[in-house]
């Protein structure tokens, strides 16, 4: 940790290809402060792509310092986007849309994360790192961190690779990540973190409360990936009041993920935004999140024309959330 009057954290919500949001306005928070992000926070969370992100940006090369920068980020989304999330007419008639398999097989998505990440480990992170992801073996959530992987008496280390896929295997979309057992607790088959911590703030300032000196106020700067649609009829949610009555397990199926993710990311917005008001409160938080104007809401809309306006829509954020941006930046550079 960088010693600091203020103990600093990022926070990046899950969220598909939508990730292109978040790291636009990375690259112009790295831009302004003329820094790696590993260097302006003290503590770096992220849930699915979001985790993927973060890790990115935590990435050592070989000499030590930041292996991508945030624009690096951004490109990958942009160049890898549909190899990820390929738009296949046969996978989506043969899994029936995610309702009888899976809606994409994994190995793209680990093959492009073993060849970004390599065989980094997490203990190897530039700084704190807090992934979440959700073991369906124990049952309960699972946390990789840099503090644990660094820890001496265990052997939790993990490949960043492996957290990444982890943290990013969202249900419906991609088969659980298998995990061997540390020590004796058993094999993990583990799902995206964003069934529970969609957006990681809350799950950060926890460790963040316990890292920091106890002199140090904390900041945190959660970024989201944009809101669900206004309107019914747009994606899988919202549902007009006259249209959800009689639903059973196949009506359910595609709304009910969006129902956890956005609900998670939208009760810490909550709930740290309740603390920053308090007055006595040592916790400052920014929060930055679109509506998405034009693009699609979807997951897995990784086609060209969907990356293009997700761009679009993350310039819109930048253009229309300055003053707070420029708050975040000089709250950084006084840290």
């Amino acid at each position: 940790m960088t010693m600091s009057g203020t103990y600093r954290i990022l926070a990046i919500d899950g969220g598909g290809i939508r990730g292109i949001i978040p790291a636009r306005i990375l690259e112009e928070i790295e831009g302004r402060c003329g820094k790696p992000i590993s260097q302006s926070f003290d503590l770096l969370a992220g849930t699915s792509t979001g985790g993927i992100i973060a890790l990115g940006l935590a990435k050592p090369n070989a000499q030590g310092t930041p292996a991508y920068s945030a624009r690096d980020m951004l490109k990958l989304y942009q160049d890898d986007g549909e190899t990820i999330f390929p738009s296949s007419l046969l996978l989506k008639v043969r899994t029936l849309g995610g309702l009888a398999d899976v809606r994409y097989p994994a190995q793209p998505l680990e093959d492009l994360l073993n060849d970004r990440f390599g065989d980094t480990q997490l203990s190897q992170a530039l700084t704190e790192v807090v992934i979440p992801s959700y073991d369906l073996s124990a049952p309960g959530p699972f946390f990789f961190k840099r503090e644990y992987a660094k820890d001496g008496t265990h052997t939790w280390d993990v490949a960043m690779a492996k957290v990444a896929r982890a943290t990013s295997a969202a249900p419906t979309y991609f088969d659980p990540a298998r995990l061997p057992a540390f020590e004796n607790e058993g094999d993990h088959a583990l799902v995206d973190g964003g069934t529970f911590s969609n957006n990681p703030a809350l799950a950060a300032l926890v460790d963040g409360l316990r890292l920091r000196e106890e002199e140090q106020d904390i900041l945190v700067v959660s970024i989201g990936t944009g809101h669900p649609p206004d309107t019914p009829g747009k994606g899988a949610i919202p549902v007009a009041a006259d249209a959800a009555d009689g639903w059973g397990l196949a009506r359910w199926a595609r709304p009910i993920l969006e129902v956890v993710l956005d609900g998670a990311a939208k009760a810490v917005e909550y709930q740290l935004a309740q603390m920053s008001l308090a007055g006595d409160s040592p916790v400052r938080c920014f929060r930055l999140q679109s509506s998405i104007p034009t693009a699609s809401h979807a997951l897995d809309d990784a086609t060209e024309e969907n990356r293009t306006k997700l761009l679009a829509d993350a310039n819109s954020l930048i253009d229309s959330e300055m003053a707070k941006i420029d708050a975040i930046c000089a709250a950084l550079d006084e840290a």
